[in-house]
């Protein structure tokens, strides 16, 4: 079975009729080309979906953004883009944990 309609099946075990057609008619609207392009839509939400670690929408997303034409090095770009932005966040949650570790070890030496 295709992942995309796996992915249906999924939704439509977990999901009311009347909440999973609210949810296909958003997300066919936030994907209609405007002002951003198809492809870059797919790019932001393939690197979305890696922030999201959410392997089936991965694949969807690579192969939609591959169908409007993504080359290979824009998606390993978008992708790069994802790990940095992952990598600052940790960078960010954890120096005030990792400050207090080094003024605890520094007053520990006095």
């Amino acid at each position: 079975m295709p992942i995309v309609q796996s992915k249906q099946k999924e939704i439509e075990m977990f999901m009311p009729k009347e909440v999973e057609a609210l949810y296909r008619r958003f997300a066919d609207a936030v994907y209609k080309p405007n002002v951003l392009d198809g492809k870059t839509k797919e790019l932001i939400a393939l690197s979305d979906s890696v922030m999201a670690d959410c392997v089936p929408c991965i694949n969807y997303h690579y192969q939609k953004a591959v169908e409007y034409g993504a080359s290979q090095e824009e998606i390993a770009e978008a992708l790069a883009i994802a790990m940095s932005v992952s990598a600052g966040s940790k960078e960010a949650k954890y120096a005030a944990v990792v400050g207090k570790l080094e003024r605890a070890n520094s007053d520990e030496r006095e």
